[in-house]
């Protein structure tokens, strides 16, 4: 992702030492605690801000989407701080407290009951790694939420759609799952699930395209092989065609962005006044398309937020090109 010019003074919001570490003490063993880093705060508009203005702006909001960059440390760490200041500031007790509700992408709709038994001590954490299908790193990346809510008694949404599932929406298109069990499509959100927008469908393109120039620069093929599939070709790289590009990854995405913000619709439904702080990739959120654009199907009106971590080489400064994607908060660590 591309990114943006200069904002000038800018105020480097150090992670707290002393806060980051005790947070993750007490849910981490000691060998496994992660080095985080510094970040900087700004508003959507490029403006300089702090975490505790975007959680005092989460006041009235009924879902806050966090997009991460799934292998960013500091990102993990800013989520939790995000997590447990959003808990001091709502969920504790009082006239106005609310249900704090941690919802993530990384947990399947099929293992629901697998995390519901682990919050409620009804299974041990082993058992809980064994089926539940924790994604990898969970032990630094996202155990220490879903301990902070199991230790402070939070509901926690199991997001998304079973990968089994979205890979054959890749293989076979989306028309495929109509041909799946009853207890299958349970897992899923109901068919047929809303399409991408042109927004969206446009991001996407834009994407693969950077991927597969990535993965050419990274693959070289030897010349002689290059000259004998395309002997008029310009020097030698992988063939721009791939199975990605001829099965049918949109829908696939598109698939977990309805799943997730079904989950999140039936979460609300039974919860009506939670405060859900949703954990992404940030490109399921960027600009407010994917899973935003089917909340709002699935549930229209509802007060939303977006914060996105974009962790980028020089974070100096707020770069419009870059970072200026519309969302209300973004975290350059």
């Amino acid at each position: 992702m591309k990114v943006f010019s200069a904002i000038a003074v800018l105020m480097v919001v150090p992670v707290h030492p002393d806060a980051a570490h005790a947070a993750y003490s007490a849910v981490a063993p000691q060998d496994t605690i992660p080095r985080v880093g510094e970040y900087r705060v700004f508003t959507g508009s490029g403006d300089l801000a702090s975490l505790d203005a975007v959680v005092t702006a989460m006041a009235g909001k009924e879902v806050v989407f966090i997009g991460e960059s799934h292998d960013d440390l500091t990102g993990h760490h800013v989520e939790l701080e995000l997590l447990s200041r959003a808990f001091a500031a709502y969920g504790a007790e009082g006239s106005t407290a609310r249900p704090v509700t941690l919802s993530l992408e990384m947990f399947e709709r099929d293992v629901q009951y697998v995390v519901n038994e682990y919050l409620q001590d009804q299974i041990t954490e082993d058992q809980f790694r064994k089926s539940g299908r924790p994604w990898p790193e969970y032990e630094t990346d996202y155990r220490p939420m879903i301990e902070f809510a199991k230790e402070q008694g939070l509901a926690v949404v199991a997001a998304n759609a079973p990968r089994r599932y979205a890979n054959r929406v890749t293989r076979l298109g989306r028309e495929a799952l109509l041909d799946l069990s009853p207890q299958a499509q349970a897992s899923l959100p109901p068919l047929p699930y809303g399409m991408p927008s042109s927004l969206y469908r446009e991001q996407f393109r834009m994407a693969m395209v950077e991927a597969m120039q990535e993965m050419r620069d990274r693959c070289p093929m030897p010349p002689a092989m290059a000259r004998a599939m395309n002997p008029d070709s310009a020097p030698a790289t992988m063939p721009m065609r791939s199975h990605a590009m001829e099965s049918d990854p949109l829908n696939a995405q598109a698939l977990w962005d309805a799943s997730m913000a079904y989950s999140i619709s039936q979460h609300l439904m039974h919860k009506p006044d939670a405060l859900v702080l949703h954990m992404v990739g940030s490109f399921h959120v960027e600009q407010g398309t994917g899973t935003p654009e089917h909340l709002a199907r699935y549930r229209p009106g509802t007060s939303t937020m977006i914060v996105v971590i974009r962790p980028v080489e020089d974070f100096d400064s707020f770069d419009p090109e870059r970072d200026g994607k519309n969302e209300d908060f973004v975290i350059l660590p």
